[in-house]
């Protein structure tokens, strides 16, 4: 790993991937850490897969890596097709949220439930976020991307402040408080890790 942490954040078109890291970035930098960053967005459009990787550390020479410490997904399914982005004994922060293909709504394909299962096998840490009700609570389900945020900031190693300042960078004032409540609200909700 060579002190470079490699975050990827995936989900489906619409759902703010790019957004979460730039926020993700901005608090890497906060602390004072060199940042790369790099972006799949495929047919986001069109619902598709996105993948964004954001890698930190003291010196950042690339912004891609074979595997990722950290994936944060805003949608269950794009989570259980990230497990192979993960290293050994990385952390999957993954919402709860289903989004169920073309396949699945033609009834071609089941919708796969074995997420929890796939994780444990790899020895992965598994940390599911109703990330869509937290951001209700919070003001509107468009923050469900910062709800998970929060709920990562529980096994990255920022500062408070950090994330504060992240947010502030990335997010436009408008809508900054309602995303500060989605923030403190996924962190709540993220089982207590060790960092």
């Amino acid at each position: 790993m060579n002190g470079t942490t490699t975050v990827s954040i995936v989900g489906v078109g619409g759902q703010g991937i790019l957004l979460a890291a730039a926020v993700l970035a901005e608090a890497a930098m906060a602390e004072g850490l060199d940042v790369k960053s790099s972006e799949v967005k495929g047919m986001a459009q069109r619902g598709g897969s996105v993948l964004s990787t954001v890698r930190f550390g003291k010196r950042v020479w690339s912004p891609v890596a074979r595997h990722a410490e950290v994936v944060i997904a805003t949608e269950r399914l794009e989570g259980q097709r990230a497990l192979g982005l993960l290293a050994p004994r990385g952390a999957l922060v993954c919402a709860t949220t289903r989004i169920e293909p073309g396949s699945v709504l033609r009834r071609e394909e089941v919708y796969p439930d074995d997420l929890e299962a796939q994780a444990a096998a790899r020895g992965l840490r598994l940390v599911l976020v109703d990330a869509d009700s937290l951001a209700r609570e919070a003001g509107t389900v468009r923050a469900a991307n910062v709800v998970l945020l929060g709920a990562a900031s529980s096994v990255l190693p920022f500062a408070p402040e950090s994330w504060a300042l992240g947010l502030a960078a990335a997010v436009p004032a408008k809508i900054l408080e309602v995303n500060e409540r989605a923030f403190a609200l996924g962190r709540e909700a993220a089982p207590a890790q060790e960092v």
